[in-house]
């Protein structure tokens, strides 16, 4: 449990890090900036490594409160996959550039993130194996599609298209692609 100080230095550290990004971070540099003790910082984990894990971790938590809240109550799987898609964007949406590309590149990130990715291609897979056999979705080989999503989705998590478009749009566009392929609406 945190004592309110820490909490306040917690959540200042994360605003701070979604806004910024953490590439530049230090223990001292943030006893500064937020006007701390050392043993303050130290509560919230051992090592820079240790308390920046700790951000992200709550900061994947969070989105997937987000997106698994967005998908309540929906029957259909075309709506749950659509509806995940935009909840990702959504959820994605207060992290700035410079925090998704630290997400990508910094070592301490990576292996939380891989693992965040790979969970949601877990739910994306189960989403479009239900949806082939109540027949909304006509996947010769759902598993095919799946894998492209994944690899789809490893891209974005490594950083492949952040000169094209931004992360959390990225998400929203591949969920349009999967779902309505590239054909004008009529």
């Amino acid at each position: 449990m945190l004592t309110a100080r820490q909490r306040e230095l917690f959540d200042a550290l994360y605003t701070s890090f979604l806004s910024e990004g953490f590439h530049s971070f230090t223990i001292d540099g943030a006893v500064a900036r937020f006007h701390c003790s050392k043993s303050t910082m130290y509560a919230l984990g051992t090592s820079r490594d240790e308390i920046v894990r700790r951000i992200l971790v709550t900061f994947f938590k969070e989105i997937t409160r987000q997106v698994d809240a967005q998908l309540t109550g929906i029957r259909s799987q075309k709506t749950i996959l659509e509806t995940y898609f935009s909840a990702m964007t959504t959820a994605l949406s207060p992290a700035s550039p410079e925090f998704m590309r630290d997400l990508a590149t910094e070592e301490v990130a990576r292996p939380i993130y891989e693992l965040n990715t790979m969970a949601a291609n877990r739910k994306i897979s189960d989403i479009i194996e239900r949806g082939v056999k109540s027949g909304e979705f006509s996947a010769t080989s759902p598993s095919f599609v799946t894998l492209l999503i994944q690899h789809a989705m490893e891209q974005i998590q490594q950083g492949d298209f952040a000169a094209t478009i931004p992360f959390g749009d990225a998400y929203r566009e591949l969920g349009q692609l999967v779902l309505h392929g590239i054909s004008a609406p009529h």
